[in-house]
């Protein structure tokens, strides 16, 4: 009677594994959909290009690296941590949720949030308009149509269908 009891213990186990298997093969399917179609790479949120994303990527990959160290060496204002901005949502959170409801609060976290990258956008900018701004002609008109063949690229990178690329 014992090497049937086996048998059936085998078998079970060999069921168990083989269904956790198809379970994790189903969550990671079903997250990783969500995660492509809800993410930064597709779905709504995944079309909405930052608006500056273009202008750097179309900069030849030293001078961005360039732009960047300058930014880091010259920012007088401390870009926020990490915590700084967490703790900012967790202020917008527990405003929203206080009884009575303070608009003017809320919109103070919101301000905050908005000063602090607003900071960082404007020095970018300035330090991209210099860049450009030394460039020369035959620069610059290299540059634009490196940032054409950027913006025809669709949010993966990849060029979108219908548009050909650019002749020289």
């Amino acid at each position: 009677m014992a090497p049937t009891k086996a048998r059936n213990g085998m078998w079970m186990r060999w069921a168990l594994g083989l269904s956790l298997g198809v379970n994790l093969l189903v969550v990671g399917v079903v997250a990783g959909a969500a995660y492509r179609f809800d993410g930064p790479h597709g779905g709504p949120s995944g079309n909405m290009r930052n608006f500056g994303t273009p202008y750097i990527a179309a900069l030849e990959k030293d001078r961005r690296r360039e732009i960047f160290k300058q930014l880091r060496q010259t920012r007088t204002d401390a870009p926020m941590t990490r915590e700084a901005r967490r703790g900012l949502y967790d202020e917008a959170v527990d405003a929203i949720r206080a009884e009575p409801f303070d608009l003017d609060r809320v919109t103070a976290v919101l301000d905050k949030q908005r000063n602090a990258s607003m900071g960082v956008q404007q020095a970018a900018q300035a330090a991209w308009l210099a860049e450009i701004a030394e460039m020369t002609a035959p620069a610059r008109a290299a540059y634009a149509d490196r940032l054409q063949e950027v913006l025809e690229r669709d949010p993966r990178g990849k060029r979108e269908k219908g548009k050909p690329r650019q002749e020289d």
